[in-house]
This record gives structure tokens, C-alpha cells and sequence, in this order.
């Protein structure tokens, strides 16, 4: 909604977007410590949540401050706290002696805590919610790909132009730039030789590792950022069929396939009920289904506001259905890979299970970890914390007979 209202503004240049949609996230992230203080004028909750959430004070902050009498070269950004502790403590200065309560569990929903399996760690499980919730809290990261190109090529061609690329240390093609990198200006990505998409969800397509020459189908594909990865990792060989319930997002997965080098995926609307076109005749299929979406919190914060605890139920038996469909689709011995960016057993491990339970034809497919030196037993949850990502869980399987 936001970006809707932002995109007729011309003008407006694009830091103005960035820094209103930043402000807007903020508010959202950090409501559950603002509403209890009964902040009445608008400038003071901008200048809080603001300095909550980010590394730097902007300018505006010293404008809010100067309306609100206060001194400006007091002000201190505490979004690079390295714990809530220090977090916290930083807030209550910026309060000046003010009494609140830093409970990072109020800044999510009451049913979160109830749906949440114990992240992995070595510390005690306070302490690893704690870092959960951490994570899910700060900014999301900016990572790329490159496709269809020489990836030194394009990471020694953003360097040159003063964007530093962090490139990941296993995924040579991949790499997190400044979260305030113009990348939709840049004439690799103009190329299309240069796709925004973050760090889990390109590793759904590495576990579904398909080969050049054959048939996919990401029956849920949204805006095709999966879809278009699945086209590259085929080398533009064989086909992608990509289907979604929506035709708008279906359209701009169109307009992302035309900016890319790749001609070896279309789009279909699906209403979620039968195979697109022949039963068994994909060599893979990927169920990227719609979840709680909680691994997703650090870039869309109003998600966690949308939804109840309820919704975990209709959800996973949306998945189910989802799934049981998309299986008619492969082919014998062929892949059925099943992803969730979220981190709740009734949505993950449990939806597989039962799959699996009414599907003994299917049968957990072992990988290697896409983004770290183990092997899975045929699912992984990727967490934040961990890989400075989205959550995703990720299962894939195969069609024994």
C-alpha cells in the first residue's frame, strides 16, 4: 500500500522512498515498545522508532528533535546494538529517565511465542529465542545474484561504480550489498544479469538442483524470483512452468523473465486443482506455498501484525492441499521439493510428515546443506540468526514408483 501511494510522487527521489518506506517499517518494528509510553506528537515517535532501528541519526531526526526541544547532539542510533541489553539500556537513555519496558517479546504477536520450535545454539533456550527475536528485528540484508554473466566480471563492474560486494564465501555468484544500494539503476541489473533475491530463497533452488534440458514447475512462483533462478541454473535450457492464483504477481514474474537472458520460462494462472497440462510429466515440481511467513519479518514488519493464531491451522492444510496437487505433477524417480519461508512445525516438519504418511510413493531425498559444509537428512530450516537470511524450510523428495 505504501509503495503504491510512493510511486506516483515524481518528486521524489528515490533516497525519499527509501527513507519514508524505512520510517514506516520502523513504527511497525517497534510499536510494542512505543504504544505503552503514549507518545502523543508524531515527531517523537519518528525519532524513536527511527533511532531504534537504525545504525545512523539522519538529518530528519535532528529536525524532530529541534521541534520536540531537545538537544540534537544527544541523539544516538541504536539499530548496530549488538543485544537487546544494549538495546534497551540505550532506550531508556534517549528517554531520559522515562520508565519503560523493554520486553522484546511485545514487539511480536502473543501467539508467537507458542508456535516457535527451539532455534538451534549452544546457549539455554532463553537465550537462543532471544537471539531469534534479535534477528528478526534488525533490517533485512541486500543480496543479489548474478545469472547468465561471469559473476567476477560483475562483482570487479559494481566495485568499479562504488558498490562493494560482500560475495558469499560458498555461493561465488552470490553477494549482500549496502541495504541503501540503488541496484533497479545499475546497468547489470538493467542487463538483467543481476537479480535481486535474498540469500533462503535462492537456496530453494539450489536444493532442488535441476538439470539443463529438463521440465519444472513452480506451482506457486508469486512474482518469479524462484522461477527465474530454476531458469538459470538450467542455463536457460528445458522449461520452467510457472503458475500462481495471482495474475497480477504472474505478471510481474513476466516482466522479470523479459529482463533476463533466459527464454525457457512461461506463466500460467493456476487455480490450485489440477496439474498444468499433462499428470507426471515434470521432471521436478516446487511447492513454494503461502505460509505465516514469519522468516520474512525483517523485510515486510507489517506481516506480523496480519495474522492470528488461528491462521497456522488454515494455512497448513492449505499446504497440504498444495502439495498433495503439485505431487500428480512428477514424473517417476523425478523431485518434488516443498518450501515454506517460515519456521513453525505445523507448517514445516509436520505438513511433511503427513505428506508423507498419505504419499508412500515419496520418499526424503538427502542434500548437502546449500549454504553450509553438512548434509541434511532431506529437510533443512534455515535460520536468520545464522546466515543473515530470511528463515526457509525446505524439503525434498522423490518419487520412488
Amino acid at each position: 500500500m505504501l509503495g503504491a501511494e510512493l510511486r506516483p510522487r515524481r518528486d521524489l527521489a528515490p533516497p525519499d522512498h527509501r527513507f519514508i518506506s524505512q520510517c514506516a517499517f520502523a513504527l511497525l518494528r517497534w510499536g510494542g515498545w512505543l504504544e505503552p509510553l503514549g507518545l502523543v506528537q508524531p515527531e517523537e515517535r519518528l525519532l524513536y522508532a527511527w533511532l531504534l532501528d537504525s545504525p545512523t541519526v539522519h538529518p530528519a531526526c535532528r529536525v524532530w528533535a529541534r521541534t520536540l526541544r531537545r538537544d540534537p547532539a544527544r541523539l544516538v542510533a541504536l539499530g548496530d546494538a549488538p543485544n537487546w541489553t544494549a538495546r534497551s539500556e540505550g532506550f531508556k537513555r534517549l528517554l531520559e529517565g522515562r520508565a519503560v519496558t523493554a520486553d522484546p517479546w511485545r514487539l511480536f504477536p502473543p501467539w508467537l511465542r507458542e508456535n516457535l520450535p527451539l532455534p538451534p545454539g549452544g546457549g539455554s533456550p532463553k537465550s537462543r529465542f532471544v537471539e531469534l527475536l534479535l534477528a528478526l528485528q534488525k533490517r533485512p540484508s541486500l543480496w543479489v545474484r548474478v545469472q547468465g554473466a561471469d559473476e567476477t566480471a560483475i562483482w570487479s563492474e559494481l566495485t568499479a561504480s562504488g558498490i562493494k560486494p560482500w560475495i558469499h564465501r560458498r555461493l561465488t555468484v552470490s553477494a549482500k550489498l549496502d541495504p541503501d544500494s540503488d541496484v533497479h539503476h545499475l546497468p547489470a541489473f538493467t542487463r538483467g544479469q543481476l537479480e535481486i533475491q535474498d540469500l533462503a530463497s535462492q537456496a530453494v533452488g539450489l536444493v532442488c538442483d535441476p538439470d539443463p534440458g529438463e521440465r519444472w514447475w513452480d506451482a506457486c512462483a508469486g512474482a518469479g524470483g524462484k522461477s527465474l533462478h530454476l531458469a538459470s541454473l538450467m542455463k536457460g535450457k528445458g522449461l520452467v512452468v510457472a503458475t500462481d492464483v495471482n495474475a497480477a504477481r504472474l505478471k510481474e514474474a513476466v516482466r522479470r523473465a523479459r529482463r533476463s537472458p533466459f527464454r525457457n520460462l512461461t506463466t500460467k494462472e493456476w487455480d490450485g486443482r489440477y496439474v498444468p497440462g499433462k499428470a507426471k510429466s515434470f521432471d521436478g515440481v516446487l511447492v513454494d506455498a503461502p505460509c505465516s511467513a514469519i522468516g520474512t519479518w525483517r523485510r515486510n514488519p507489517d506481516a506480523r501484525w496480519s495474522i492470528d493464531r488461528q491462521a497456522i491451522t488454515r494455512l497448513a492444510e492449505t499446504q497440504a492441499h498444495l502439495l498433495h496437487v503439485a505431487s500428480a505433477g512428477v514424473r517417476p524417480g523425478g523431485t518434488l521439493v516443498y518450501s515454506v519461508c517460515t519456521v513453525t512445525p505445523t507448517e514445516t516438519t509436520e505438513v511433511v510428515r503427513n505428506f508423507l504418511q498419505a504419499h508412500p510413493q515419496f520418499k526424503l531425498d538427502p542434500f548437502p546443506h546449500p549454504l553450509m559444509e553438512t548434509t541434511t537428512n532431506g529437510t533443512t530450516l534455515i535460520w536468520p540468526q545464522d546466515s543473515d537470511t530470511d528463515a526457509m524450510f525446505i524439503a525434498r523428495m522423490i518419487l520412488t514408483k
